[in-house]
């Protein structure tokens, strides 16, 4: 008899396939703040970094029976006071990442959103597409003046170079 497979995150103690399925998809919509730019399931720093308690509390939250909603709401807007005395938010109220727990209990905001629930690559995509054709203007523009500059060496042919030294003369006399 066959064993349906499946397969647990490096980044969740999670075993139950849903759970499992419900943490992926929640920790790709949210980004890391540890400064990595990356959402939080793909951030894979070491040691002290922000994306474990956050990954810690979101397994917990998950067992808890939080809808992804209600997490996702959490993560922006803070959890209030439920993190006081959730056990989801136990390693966030540890010393060494005590810093995070005022964030759970207001939230982090929207930019804890990854950039395909936020409109920063929008933004940045349209800004990035102005500057190019501001460039690309810019040269073309350039190129036209250089073209219609007449020759600078053109202006003092021989004709224009003598009537010029006359004018000269006649003014210093």
């Amino acid at each position: 008899m066959a064993m349906p497979l499946s397969a647990q995150s490096a980044h969740s103690r999670l075993t139950d396939p849903a759970l499992l399925k419900r943490f992926d998809n929640l920790s790709h919509k949210l980004m890391c703040t540890c400064g990595c730019n990356m959402p939080l399931r793909n951030c894979n720093h070491t040691g002290h970094c922000n994306a474990w308690p956050a990954r810690d509390a979101l397994d917990k939250l998950l067992l808890s029976g939080m809808s992804d909603e209600q997490i996702l709401e959490g993560f922006r807007k803070g959890f209030g006071s439920i993190t006081d005395k959730n056990e989801a938010f136990a390693m966030a109220k540890s010393p060494e990442y005590s810093y995070m727990f005022a964030q759970f209990k207001d939230g982090f905001g929207t930019q804890i959103m990854s950039i395909p629930q936020s409109n920063y690559l929008g933004v940045f995509s349209a800004l990035g597409i102005i500057l190019c054709a501001g460039f690309v203007g810019l040269f073309i523009r350039s190129r036209r003046k250089s073209k219609n500059k007449p020759d600078t060496l053109a202006l003092l042919d021989e004709k224009h170079r003598e009537e010029l030294l006359r004018k000269i003369s006649k003014e210093e006399n």
